[in-house]
């Protein structure tokens, strides 16, 4: 089974029998079977085929488009799996018991996979600072447990959060440089991929969210506004430092990467990744989506643990047992 990324500026995705056919002008660039084809991400101006189209439809084919900056245009995607009586459990759990010891479950599991992330590259760089910054993390996770409010558990949330990200400054080598996070726009390259890669995992999960009859705008955890998909923000969290920020910090640790393949944008001042940058981040992505994750017994890849956990998040949901949902811990 294969996830596609078409990032030819222009290209054009056309179906022919059994198979998608990406090509630009007269010339065709890939032939993908249709069996085999997962999803499609399309960077920038990708133009689908309205029998193409009605194919991915048919066959269940996610496709999402978002812009060269990692902005989310939008989806495609059938509307076969929408489940109203999920719908009405997600409304009304909102600010419930439920919602407040799930929302502990997942900012618990999220701090914990932070904490082994920075642990694992301080074994070697033996630094202090970053010592004392996990020792203060450890400190006001505590406090995540006597939590009675979303509010309070956010609060938490964001104070580790700013810790955790001055700690992955002091890990990030030369001559990449982090002082700390900026999303819109991203001000440098580390910020540019994390975000970039936290787009993909929100859509994959958005994705997962909606074959589960899910609504990924109705989360439990984070507020609820428009144009903000909750849902998929909240299964999220979890997996930010596992999937991501460890890809981040080996693509630059192994050299994969160079500042060579960042540029400013002369529009907003942020810093994007350019076409070949995103080449081998795309490449890298996909290798981590696919590797197998050994955190869990069923022992596959992260993108069906991705999928096994929103299906977990569904039968939570539908008895109100927060015991349902097993958050994953890394080791």
């Amino acid at each position: 089974m294969s996830f596609a990324y078409i990032t030819e500026e222009g290209a054009r995705i056309q179906k022919k029998g059994d198979k998608f056919i990406v090509g630009r002008n007269l010339e065709t660039i890939m032939e993908i079977p249709a069996e085999i084809l997962e999803g499609l991400v399309l960077i920038e101006s990708v133009q689908v085929s309205s029998q193409a189209m009605v194919a991915l439809l048919q066959q269940g084919i996610p496709v999402t488009w978002i812009s060269s900056m990692g902005k989310f245009f939008g989806r495609l995607e059938s509307t076969q799996h929408v489940n109203v009586t999920k719908h009405k459990q997600q409304m009304l759990v909102q600010d419930t018991p439920f919602a407040i010891e799930l929302s502990k479950k997942i900012i618990a599991a999220k701090v914990h996979n932070q904490i082994v992330i920075l642990r694992r590259y301080n074994r070697h760089k033996q630094s202090n600072e970053i010592s004392t910054i996990i020792s203060n993390i450890l400190a006001t996770r505590k406090n995540i447990n006597s939590a009675t409010s979303k509010e309070q558990i956010m609060g938490y949330e964001g104070i580790i959060a700013r810790l955790y990200f001055e700690a992955l400054g002091k890990i990030v080598s030369d001559p990449f440089t982090f002082k700390k996070r900026s999303k819109q726009p991203p001000r440098d390259a580390v910020n540019s991929m994390l975000s970039f890669g936290y787009t993909l995992v929100m859509y994959e999960l958005y994705t997962a969210i909606e074959n589960n009859g899910l609504h990924p705008y109705f989360g439990f955890m984070h507020a609820l506004k428009n144009h903000h998909p909750a849902l998929a923000s909240d299964l999220l969290e979890e997996w930010r430092a596992v999937i991501v920020d460890s890809m981040v910090l080996a693509l630059i640790q192994h050299n994969e990467i160079k500042l060579e393949h960042f540029q400013k944008s002369e529009t907003n001042g942020g810093v994007y990744l350019t076409r070949d940058g995103r080449s081998i981040f795309l490449r890298a992505y996909e290798k981590k989506m696919r590797t197998v994750n050994k955190y869990e017994e069923s022992k596959k890849s992260y993108r069906y643990a991705l999928n096994k956990h929103v299906n977990l998040f569904s039968q939570a949901l539908t008895t109100l047992d927060t015991g349902a949902y097993l958050p994953i811990f890394i080791r």
